[in-house]
């Protein structure tokens, strides 16, 4: 079930982490397999590092192929929209609700489409994750 953290099931090994791309002919249908992998880890790369670590808890990282700008896209901070690029987006939107730095922290507070609210506060010792 998405949208909570599944503990039970986080891998933790001490194995080096590495990527080597395919480098042998594919079917079609893994060529469209390779371009979603890579695609989510792209998104997840270019999200806030509280949102990936979010996305990645709460198993959210699915994707879905987009044609249009999506809301609230900014040409002027992203560039200008290029349709004839293959653009991926998540298929279920975090919203950043509200942000508090302090002197020792900083509290982030998600909306999660159709999970819930979630807090995350980072220290220097810790990070806290709620769900609200």
């Amino acid at each position: 079930m998405t949208g909570i953290i599944d503990y039970e099931n986080l891998y933790v090994g001490d194995l080096p982490t590495i990527w080597s791309p395919i480098q042998e002919a594919l079917t079609e249908g893994e060529q469209v397999q390779e371009l979603e992998n890579q695609a989510t880890a792209s998104l997840l790369w270019a999200a806030d590092v509280p949102e990936a670590i979010l996305r990645l808890l709460v198993q959210e990282t699915g994707i879905q192929r987009v044609f249009e700008p999506p809301a609230g896209y900014d040409p002027e901070l992203q560039g200008e929209w290029n349709e004839t690029l293959v653009t991926f987006e998540f298929k279920r939107s975090i919203h950043l609700e509200s942000i508090e730095r302090e002197s020792e922290s900083l509290v982030v507070t998600y909306k999660l489409e159709g999970a819930g609210y979630w807090r995350m506060e980072f220290s220097q010792e810790s990070l806290t994750i709620d769900r609200m």
